[in-house]
């Protein structure tokens, strides 16, 4: 491909990925190449080529003779998203303990921080935003980048759910704490203490997200989320 058609294969799926995240595109809503060519001025070829990575990143569904279906998340893609994140970020917690980077180590209290900030503030995007700096650093520590890559892209496929989530204070406050203990063993050098408490802090983000869409979000859409 040319550099101006993976130019417009980048365009295009910055564009489309966007608004799958961002519910601009609704779970379970079909959308074609020629439409998304016709929305940013471009021929159809990097339009599908986008929509094929975007497919091995779980977030498009080719069918046939149709188009190409938004992804919908269910209990089950849940439990799977959770199982992985909670053994890889726990095993990153411990990796990264290890680190004696200042410069790293001094970053990562600074997000801690800001966190805390947005916490008692009430301001969910700061919260949120905390939060994707944070564990980018601990992932900096770890020197992992193969583990940053899986758990982005499974992020990426629970973030517009993660969005309301983290809305709820009270879950704002509680993984703050969750994430103070995290940061205090990582600092102090204690790598299995920091593993254990990722996982802990994990398993419980899981079962709680499960519980609010069994609850109060499943019952009321019909695609799914």
């Amino acid at each position: 491909m040319t550099a101006s058609g993976g130019t417009y294969q980048q365009q295009a799926y910055d564009y489309v990925k966007t608004q799958i995240i961002n519910l601009g595109y609704k779970p379970g809503q079909v959308i074609t190449d020629t439409q998304v060519a016709n929305e940013l001025d471009i021929s159809r070829t990097p339009v599908r080529e986008a929509f094929y990575r975007l497919e091995n990143e779980g977030l498009l569904i080719n069918e046939a003779r149709r188009g190409w279906r938004v992804y919908t998340l269910s209990l089950s893609d849940i439990h799977e998203v959770f199982d992985i994140k909670v053994v890889v970020e726990g095993m990153v917690a411990r990796q990264a303990a290890a680190c004696q980077d200042s410069s790293l180590r001094e970053r990562l209290a600074g997000a801690l921080a800001a966190m805390r900030r947005a916490a008692d503030s009430d301001d969910a995007d700061a919260w949120l935003n905390a939060d994707f700096k944070l564990h980018d650093v601990i992932f900096e520590m770890a020197d992992n980048t193969r583990a940053q890559r899986i758990i982005a892209n499974l992020n990426d496929q629970w973030h517009r759910v993660r969005i309301g989530f983290v809305a709820m204070q009270l879950r704002i406050q509680e993984s703050t704490r969750e994430h103070e203990v995290i940061v205090g063993h990582i600092l102090a050098g204690e790598g299995l203490a920091a593993e254990r408490e990722m996982q802990e802090h994990l398993a419980k983000v899981g079962h709680e997200l499960e519980r609010l869409l069994v609850n109060m979000v499943l019952p009321f859409v019909e695609n799914g989320v």
